[in-house]
């Protein structure tokens, strides 16, 4: 009976080591955003607003984007919620989803890049959790999946 509780506890201990630690996720890229801008109605919920951008080629040849954001909590539907500053490349946009976060007066936002090079589409995303009263923060770019 010792023996197999022994080797139980050894399973999941080994099972425990073997978790990916999230923090240690490789970072393809940076997006720094400014002019965050956090407001509250009450009652009614919250709305946020801030600009963000990459440069061309940020990842391969990702195209360039700059954008206002007004991210969506994860309760409202899929409407795209970031404005272009400047033109983005033919078939590519930037969303944000607003998701709560770990501390109460924190904000976390996850923010997605999709473009198309020839038949296949690219998706970077990357999220962010940071104090409601920043005003600039960088998101990074954690996952880029293809899509053929």
């Amino acid at each position: 009976m010792h023996a197999s509780v022994v080797a139980i506890v050894s399973a999941l201990a080994a099972s425990v080591v073997a978790v990916p630690d999230i923090a240690a996720r490789e970072v393809y890229a940076t997006w720094p955003a400014d002019n965050f801008e956090m407001k509250c109605f009450h009652p009614g919920g919250c709305t946020a607003s801030f600009n963000i951008n990459a440069p061309a080629g940020y990842y391969g040849n990702a195209p360039a984007f700059n954008a206002i954001c007004n991210p969506l909590s994860a309760e409202q539907d899929g409407t795209p919620n970031c404005k272009a500053v400047t033109d983005l490349a033919a078939g590519s946009y930037v969303e944000s989803l607003w998701e709560e976060a770990s501390t109460p007066d924190g904000v976390k936002l996850t923010v997605f890049h999709v473009w198309n090079e020839g038949e296949t589409r690219y998706n970077a995303s990357g999220s962010v959790e940071f104090p409601s009263s920043s005003t600039s923060f960088e998101v990074p770019v954690t996952s880029i999946t293809a899509v053929l």
